[in-house]
């Protein structure tokens, strides 16, 4: 299939603690605000709600104090997968009346990014089905895996699945899946085979493209060039 693409290219790679490729976001802090008191380390827990992506990291953190109030958390694994910043609850489990403020999560916003695909996601039960709910339509997600030139294993907000690259329109059709590149005057192509070098275009929606259908040329996420398409990412 040529040479695989790298994997900073999939997903969110420079989150979560462990793992790879899930996409979303990580929480990169806490602001806590109003009077916090009665706290105590050693019984205080700190929970993240759980990330909306399936497949994503559930955010940790351990509370700051100091002379009984909340003072801070500290991130000791950011997570991945959310789309939106998840419910923060800060409890102590002693018996004591302790009085709690607010505790709000902040998402990263230094996301690596990654290719942007279009994808069908097999609907639970059918060929290329992994997990989640399985899709009902073709949504933005990230790939996770790649298992051929134009075959990947891919995630979005439905589930994640294996899906085949098309070019003839959006990926309405399940287990299809679409990137797209432009050249450096602005046209569009979808890609039909990716390796780690080079993209196979295929010309739609205007005329007057660089390149001919079927045509492989060089990529980057970089802005394009005379001689190298940018696939379009995120």
């Amino acid at each position: 299939m040529g040479r695989p693409i790298h994997k900073k290219y999939f997903g969110q790679t420079n989150v979560r603690t462990t793992g790879e490729g899930v996409g979303g976001e990580g929480v990169a802090s806490v602001t806590i605000s109003g009077t916090w008191a009665n706290f105590t380390a050693g019984t205080t827990t700190v929970t993240f709600s759980a990330p909306q992506i399936p497949g994503g990291e559930t955010a940790l953190g351990t509370a700051v104090i100091a002379a009984g109030a909340v003072t801070a958390v500290t991130i000791t694994n950011s997570g991945s997968g959310y789309t939106s910043a998840p419910t923060v609850t800060i409890v102590d489990s002693d018996a004591g009346a302790e009085t709690s403020g607010t505790a709000t999560a902040v998402l990263t916003t230094g996301r690596q990014n990654s290719i942007t695909v279009t994808a069908f996601i097999p609907a639970s039960g059918s060929a290329g089905f992994i997990s989640g709910a399985g899709g009902s339509s073709a949504v933005t997600g990230d790939i996770i895996r790649q298992v051929g030139s134009n075959k990947f294993i891919v995630q979005t907000s439905q589930g994640i699945g294996r899906c085949k690259l098309v070019t003839d329109g959006a990926a309405d059709a399940v287990g299809e899946m679409n990137i797209t590149a432009v050249d450096n005057i602005e046209k569009t192509y979808y890609v039909s085979k990716l390796t780690a070098r080079r993209a196979r275009l295929v010309p739609y929606g205007q005329a007057g493209h660089l390149y001919a259908s079927g045509q492989t040329v060089p990529w980057s996420f970089a802005a394009a060039t005379a001689t190298v398409v940018q696939v379009v990412n995120r």
